[in-house]
């Protein structure tokens, strides 16, 4: 039986308001900014021109902001103190802080880069006292615990923490430009970890018969396989597909991640299969596995934001009370630092890597004699059996060794070897796309999740021993 590729349902209109206000982030890999959504949402309705139109005003604002009035910024410090210093059972400034909240949510893009300066020089001055100003350690103590206040603060408001999010992605957009923002945002993000812990998230399943609201969030937010159409939706939707969203308690009708789930006899090593509109239903009661094959952050907001562990095995606790027979769990993922990471590879270490397991073939002989971009090119413009070896190696070494000592260098990687998950298999070709070949030679990764394992892989790479399968070790 083929699947229903009858486009049955019509494009609707949003019905969440402006896009540009919740901007979208991929979990595991590089987040899409602002504009490359709003050049997605243009591709949906017909109107390409608004990210050119976007972008063109991001760069506008970002070369020459204009000069705020004085008195705003002396408005915007008098509110900001007491945020920082007062209790946070201080009625009056908890009376400060909605009001500079207010403000925010109705201030343009220059004004709300001149209140983030503003907050930033109030985040790492500390609060006049008598006696000395702190030094070293104790500085940074008083400094972080004001910030903590004022973020507590505004999290208790109405709405606070969607607030949070669309202020954390405003402190990410303008890190570069204003460097004093590191301290406050790392302090935001690790609030955001304990507020956004897997174990207080809602997991809801998401159908065809879903909110047609939702399903416009799906598409827009998809950021590893992007959604074509309505038919490439529904085929995703199928009865023999899962997907669920995950949701906070006090953002309830916002998706935070899309979990998109296929069903497989064997593990699976091709995107393309399991994207083909016009494959056949697979057979439930024959499926063995369960692949995860794309799994995306709707918030710039939470970006780095772990989640805490085991945000899949709750997907996974799910699918064994719906289909009991699967038993096997696995995904299918991009390697999206791959290429970067290649580009950057010091001469020096390429030679190693080249010298380790030396063959006669040409392209590994001569190796050594190249630059990162030169053998990235390489390995995107050929398919020879040689060039498949030395990409494989190569990959495996990014994922395994890219960041020695610490936590991986891939994104990807460290969520799911995060979540407990060892590196199981490196396939050649499993995603053939533009995208695909650009960031990492169309090589995918199967991450697999062995439920008896996880504690134990979490454990070795605590110790940056990430754990692999053989296949993957004799590539290194």
């Amino acid at each position: 039986m083929s699947r229903d590729s009858e486009n049955v349902r019509d494009a609707v209109r949003d019905t969440t308001g402006d896009t540009d206000s919740r901007p979208s982030a991929n979990l595991p890999g590089p987040d899409p900014s602002p504009q490359s959504i709003l050049a997605r949402w243009g591709k949906w309705w017909g109107k390409k021109d608004s990210a050119a139109k976007a972008d063109g005003a991001a760069k506008a604002e970002a070369s020459a902001p204009p000069a705020v009035a004085a008195r705003h910024l002396t408005r915007w410090r008098n509110l900001l103190r007491p945020c920082f210093q007062a209790r946070l059972t201080d009625v009056a400034a908890n009376r400060s802080a909605l009001a500079w909240q207010e403000q925010y949510q109705a201030a343009d893009a220059v004004h709300r880069r001149a209140m983030i300066e503003v907050l930033t020089e109030i985040a790492n001055t500390p609060p006049a006292a008598p006696g000395p100003t702190p030094e070293g350690a104790a500085l940074a103590k008083l400094l972080s615990e004001g910030r903590t206040r004022f973020f507590k603060r505004l999290n208790a408001l109405p709405d606070g923490l969607r607030f949070l999010l669309g202020l954390r992605a405003d402190l990410l957009h303008w890190r570069k430009a204003l460097p004093g923002i590191a301290p406050l945002d790392a302090d935001l993000q690790e609030l955001l970890s304990h507020w956004f812990d897997v174990g207080m998230l809602e997991l809801q399943r998401m159908t065809w018969d879903s909110p047609a609201s939702l399903l416009e969030k799906l598409m827009i937010y998809e950021a590893v396989h992007e959604i074509s159409s309505w038919t490439d939706l529904r085929n995703r939707l199928d009865s023999d597909r899962r997907c669920y969203a995950f949701f906070h308690p006090q953002i309830p009708n916002e998706p935070l991640i899309f979990v998109e789930v296929a069903f497989c006899a064997e593990m699976a090593d091709s995107v393309q299969s399991i994207l083909d509109e016009s494959a056949p239903l697979e057979d439930l009661d024959k499926a063995r596995w369960a692949i995860f094959y794309s799994i995306s952050n709707t918030q710039a907001g939470l970006r780095g934001v772990s989640f805490g562990n085991f945000l899949l095995k709750r997907v996974i606790d799910e699918l064994n009370r719906d289909l009991p027979k699967i038993k096997k769990f696995a995904t299918l993922s991009p390697i999206p630092g791959f290429a970067d990471w290649l580009k950057k590879l010091p001469a020096q270490r390429l030679t190693e890597l080249a010298e380790k397991r030396r063959k006669s073939s040409d392209v590994q002989e001569d190796l050594g004699a190249l630059t990162g971009p030169q053998v990235l090119t390489r390995l995107q413009q050929n398919d020879d059996a040689d060039t498949q070896s030395l990409a494989l190696k190569l990959a495996a070494h990014y994922l395994v060794h890219g960041n020695p000592g610490g936590q991986p260098v891939d994104p990807v990687a460290r969520f799911h070897l995060g979540n407990g998950a060892r590196i199981e298999r490196l396939v050649w070709g499993a995603d053939l796309s533009k995208k695909g070949k650009a960031q990492s030679c169309s090589m995918m990764v199967n991450y697999l999740y062995d439920l008896d394992e996880l504690d134990a892989n979490l454990s070795k790479l605590g110790y940056g021993k990430p754990e692999m399968s053989r296949a993957i070790a004799r590539l290194l």
